[in-house]
């Protein structure tokens, strides 16, 4: 009896071991067979977008960059050591590609470690992990240990899993990728509307300028820009300095480039060359910073970006270009359509202009008038270029040679007076009177304007050169030309 308890006794051990053997060898099964369909299609997959709150990578150096999502699966905030970005300042295509890298990356191989020695791997100093932080709370890991021995790929582990994966190197590219290609090439991209001011400043040579932001003009096909120029003076902007304003607002670079303050001054930051203020209707203050063009590139960095960059010149027309040459810098304007007389008086000399076009503002018309002191200006050079018209652009193009708001001169010594009738009635009465030898204060409707025009606005003959001439000299050419036209109205200097 005692032999037949013992034989029972040793059945029930060795069946209890069967069991636990089983239960072992069916959890190892379930196991594999778990990792098999993990990795069936040769890519771990150790965590999905809809679960993810947050996906952290943790580089050398204390690195360390935070996607966070949205609930609509979307990257809202993304973070670089402390420095946030919101959307607007993501470059999504190269985030979306990133996340999909980390979250599924391709698989060349996997094993088990000999002895589950992971170290020789490179698992004992581990420079990179990705950590996704999940929104039922909790956290999966994948560390990244050496590079393979040909480095075409990167030894991985997942938490919780003792095998060593053989990642494929884009997951190396991707974790040792700049941060700064996660970030829109659009360092900001304002709507006119939340922009109030935009100031520019040539440090090199002194120019400056600044601009209001005015609702869009509707021409009833679609929104035109609209900028009033108040310095230097109150004009407004040509195409030119609209298309650099539409540039600024819109402000692209070329590429980000990490410069350290150190290094700035062989990149021209230490002491730049161009400044761009924008000031937004929120009272926030943006300032860009840029260099001398070098190498066919301006450097620079912004207020509301902690990067460097480059930009291609093309990316902002009209930068390096004299605040005149971007407004209409036009002492007074005027039009053949719009004006109806003009009246000039040049020391003790005086001279008047008589115009009116026809109702389809034909200037070349005979029913068309054009006269100077009562005769017919329409005079022409052989090569069709009309001397009446000449005397008309030297009054009506009229440069501002520069501006100075400062002083308050006299409305005294009047050299010369311009006056213009337009076809409103509206009279308008332009006064030169000396600044010196070489200039002239400009007085409109006898109040001091701020423009200071050169002498030769007066005083120019451009020779057999139809353009350039001052007001006086064209009057004299006009005159001239008129007294020896021919009877086809034709006239050549000699």
């Amino acid at each position: 009896m005692k032999e037949l308890k013992k034989l029972v006794t040793l059945a029930a051990v060795f069946g209890a071991l069967v069991v636990v053997l089983l239960i072992v060898l069916v959890a190892q099964h379930v196991r594999n067979q778990r990792l098999e369909d993990k990795y069936n299609d040769h890519t771990v997959r150790f965590c999905e977008l809809e679960d993810l709150k947050s996906l952290t990578v943790e580089g050398p150096d204390g690195d360390s960059t935070v996607f966070r999502f949205n609930e609509a699966q979307s990257v809202e905030l993304l973070s670089h050591n402390g420095d946030n970005f919101d959307s607007g300042m993501i470059n999504t295509a190269e985030v979306n590609a990133a996340v999909s890298t980390l979250l599924h990356f391709s698989l060349a191989n996997r094993f088990e470690p000999e002895n589950g020695d992971v170290g020789k791997y490179g698992f004992n100093n581990v420079q990179y992990r990705i950590i996704a932080d999940k929104r039922d709370g909790s956290q999966s890991t994948v560390a990244i240990g050496d590079l393979v021995s040909d480095k075409n790929g990167v030894y991985a582990m997942v938490s919780g899993s003792s095998e060593v994966l053989v990642a494929d190197y884009a997951l190396y590219q991707c974790l040792t990728k700049d941060f700064e290609n996660y970030l829109d090439r659009y360092i900001f991209n304002y709507d006119r509307s939340l922009i109030n001011e935009i100031s520019f400043e040539n440090t090199a040579t002194g120019d400056s300028w600044k601009v209001k932001v005015l609702p869009d003009e509707d021409t009833g096909v679609i929104l035109q820009p609209n900028y009033d120029c108040t310095y230097p003076m109150q004009r407004n902007p040509n195409n030119t300095m609209i298309n650099l304003l539409e540039a600024i607002r819109r402000f692209c670079v070329t590429q980000y480039i990490p410069i350290t303050k150190e290094n700035y001054a062989a990149y021209g930051l230490d002491d730049p060359q161009y400044l761009i203020s924008i000031i937004l209707m929120s009272g926030e203050t943006v300032d860009v910073a840029l260099s001398m063009e070098i190498g066919g590139y301006y450097y620079g960095y912004s207020s509301n970006n902690p990067y460097t960059f480059s930009v291609d010149p093309a990316n902002l027309p009209g930068l390096s270009m004299r605040s005149f040459d971007l407004i209409d810098s036009y002492v007074i304007h005027g039009y053949l359509n719009d004006v109806t007389t003009v009246e000039v008086t040049v020391k003790d000399n005086s001279f008047i202009i008589d115009c009116m076009l026809n109702e389809s503002y034909d200037f070349y018309s005979d029913d068309s008038i054009f006269r100077l002191n009562k005769r017919n200006a329409k005079v022409f050079d052989s090569n069709g270029e009309c001397y009446g018209l000449l005397l008309f652009g030297s009054i009506f193009n009229m440069p501002v040679s520069r501006v100075d708001y400062d002083i308050k001169p006299d409305l005294a010594n009047v050299e010369a007076t311009i006056k213009v009738v337009k076809t409103t009635s509206e009279i308008l009465n332009l006064k030169l009177v000396p600044c010196g030898s070489d200039e002239y204060y400009c007085f409109i409707n006898d109040f001091y304007s701020g423009f200071i025009v050169d002498r030769s606005v007066l005083y120019k003959d451009n020779g057999h050169e139809m353009s350039g001439f001052g007001i006086w000299d064209a009057y004299l050419l006009a005159t001239e030309a008129i007294d020896n036209k021919s009877a086809d109205d034709i006239y050549d200097r000699p």
